[in-house]
């Protein structure tokens, strides 16, 4: 039989058995859980590509945005955390791999400005290091869900100033990192520290997330926040967010973060004397926060 005598494949049989040939390499994977992960994003991979007849031309294009996404990727800025958090990718996983019991403070997500190394400063200390804005004093405790102090708890904040930048948006210099901290609580678990009001701000629009938002939901606020991890040996860690209660876009967050039970009030001040003995010549805002973490997973 020739070649123009051999039986033609259809299309669904030739998707089929690429698939098929792809699923059977990757079964070799020694690693239990991540050849079950590979095998299920191959297959759905695989099927979205079939179902919505992907072009070779789109798929080129996909891969040139996430190279776009990968040039502006570095310290201080993560564009695939970024992309990850815009089509709420972010907190489903979150959601999956972290539920909590009820009283527990639930976690969201990272976001693209995290740095490892903050400046360590004393409990009560002042992180803002410069950063412009009204005056704020955060205080509070960590606990676990039972009530108890969680000591060992190192409270990491980060966030923006007034202007809606963080500092590595800003003429970033790691000797100078500013609107970010580390503060150790004491062995009641209470931390306590001066920043400023964090603002309402846009996502970086200008790289692989701009592009993707202005072609799709041209929504890329996030509503004024505080961004917490707590990291602790003896409880669950946990990264969340604190939102400013009537912040502009509570509602349409672009990284879908947003949770009734993140929202909080920032007390407004008038001059005077703080809730540390501090006295203050400007108005401020004052939150009162517990974070309260499990322990393995209770």
């Amino acid at each position: 039989m020739t070649h123009a005598d051999e039986p033609s494949a259809t299309g669904n049989d030739t998707q089929a058995a690429i698939l098929n040939d792809v699923l059977a390499r990757f079964a070799a994977t020694p690693d239990p859980r991540l050849r079950d992960i590979m095998l299920g994003l191959i297959t759905s991979l695989h099927r979205f590509v079939c179902d919505n007849k992907v072009t070779w031309t789109e798929w080129e294009g996909a891969m040139a945005f996430l190279a776009k996404a990968a040039s502006v990727t570095g310290p201080g800025r993560n564009e695939f955390i970024a992309l990850s958090d815009s089509i709420g990718i972010s907190m489903q996983v979150l959601a999956a791999s972290q539920p909590k019991p009820p009283g527990a403070t639930i976690p969201t997500l990272i976001g693209p400005f995290f740095i490892e190394d903050a400046p360590v400063f004393a409990r009560g200390a002042n992180i803002a290091n410069g950063a412009s804005g009204e005056p704020l004093y955060v205080s509070g405790r960590v606990i676990d869900t039972g009530g108890k102090p969680v000591a060992d708890a190192v409270v990491n904040v980060w966030q923006s100033d007034d202007r809606g930048l963080y500092d590595v948006q800003d003429d970033f210099d790691p000797a100078n990192m500013w609107g970010r901290g580390r503060i150790r609580c004491d062995a009641q678990g209470r931390y306590a520290f001066w920043s400023v009001m964090p603002t309402a701000y846009p996502a970086p629009m200008d790289a692989a997330l701009g592009d993707f938002i202005h072609a799709t939901t041209n929504k890329w606020w996030r509503p004024a926040h505080l961004h917490f991890a707590i990291q602790t040996q003896s409880a669950d860690p946990l990264v969340t967010h604190i939102f400013v209660k009537g912040s502009a876009y509570i509602d349409e967050d672009v990284a879908f973060g947003v949770r009734p039970a993140l929202i909080a009030d920032f007390v407004a001040h008038a001059p005077g004397i703080a809730p540390d003995g501090t006295k203050v010549a400007t108005p401020f805002r004052s939150l009162d926060y517990d974070f309260v973490l499990t322990r393995a997973g209770k």
